[in-house]
């Protein structure tokens, strides 16, 4: 499995010989341009985790290329949002399945009533409940309140041969966690993609949702896809503080080095990144880049290699959160979500 580095958004893929699924598109090819490297023939999962251009806005691209097959494109309705993005999806399922080369679509919940494989793969949709998916966005539910986009958004545990290995998140809220722990879902995951790119979890309080999304997960490795530089500014002083409160023998990789870290006076080196695809490669932005987790016989397998990635934080960045104590710090072009 593969968890890129698309800059702000989200995008991974799980693979197991030529076949491959997909969950969230952002922008851009570089999916495309990974899933070529990677040989892939035929999709046989496109999630998508819910509408906002960061996780959607590459599918549409994906899925009307004909260089492979797709199974089926899985993703919830969304009669709130009204984009070009959003629109560019429905008229690109539309396209390859008169086309030809695309099985189908269907809505994603927990309640599916199947199991999503990818040879030896598994992707287990933890949320929404049929409930919310059903319902969708909406500002005022008769019994569940206001429910966003995020609150909404698809969450996949990823399984490597009947291991658990990475709980992608998408852009859960407060809400939708609160949501997971009254049905008391497993959470739990060696590796967590965390929700938001690290960002503000709706109104909720940042540090509290860090901690307790951190502590139901109990990951060994926490990774932020992010932009560097980007408007957003994350992941949040106060979430990495949570999640190292929470989890302080994790590893916290940011797919690009953040502003809260780093000056970017320069480029950074880049020996340490894995091969392959990577956004923030050609400007030096890339703290670990995209990684790779690989299930072996002695278990899970990364790329770049942990220890790696620490020595390039301790001798490149300035001032990591991840590694050094955090502290109070001035929130300099904090948006107020992402």
């Amino acid at each position: 499995m593969r968890i890129l580095d698309v800059g702000h958004g989200n995008s991974a893929v799980i693979w197991d010989g030529t076949t491959c699924s997909v969950v969230d598109v952002a922008p851009g090819d570089l999916v495309k341009s990974e899933l070529q490297r990677l040989g892939c023939v035929r999709i046989e999962h496109l999630v998508v985790s819910h509408s906002d251009s960061d996780h959607a806005g590459g599918a549409g691209n994906v899925i009307v290329d004909d260089a492979r097959t797709i199974g089926t494109v899985w993703y919830n309705a969304d009669g709130d949002k009204n984009t070009a993005v959003w629109e560019r999806l429905h008229r690109a399922i539309y396209t390859r399945k008169r086309m030809g080369g695309l099985d189908g679509h269907q809505a994603i919940h927990t309640e599916i009533g199947q199991e999503l494989h990818n040879g030896r793969a598994w992707l287990e949709v933890v949320h929404p409940s049929i409930v919310m998916a059903g319902t969708g966005p909406t500002k005022r539910h008769r019994t569940l309140g206001r429910l966003t986009a995020n609150t909404v958004s698809v969450v996949v545990k990823v399984h490597l041969d009947k291991v658990p290995a990475v709980l992608l998140a998408a852009d859960i809220d407060a809400v939708a966690l609160r949501a997971l722990e009254e049905v008391e879902s497993d959470l739990s995951a060696p590796v967590l993609v965390f929700p938001h790119h690290g960002g503000r979890p709706g109104h909720a309080d940042p540090a509290r949702f860090a901690e307790r999304m951190t502590q139901l997960v109990a990951p060994k490795v926490v990774v932020f896809s992010i932009l560097s530089g980007g408007r957003t500014n994350n992941p949040h002083p106060d979430v990495v503080a949570a999640v190292r409160k929470a989890a302080p023998d994790a590893h916290i990789a940011c797919t690009q080095v953040s502003r809260h870290c780093h000056s970017l006076a320069g480029p950074l080196p880049d020996d340490h990144l894995a091969a392959g695809e990577a956004a923030g490669r050609s400007k030096g932005r890339c703290c670990v880049g995209s990684l790779t987790v690989t299930k072996t016989d002695a278990g899970l397998e990364f790329e770049p290699l942990l220890p790696e990635h620490a020595l390039f934080v301790s001798q490149h960045v300035n001032a990591p959160m991840c590694r050094t104590p955090v502290l109070p710090m001035p929130r300099v072009g904090d948006a107020p979500g992402c």
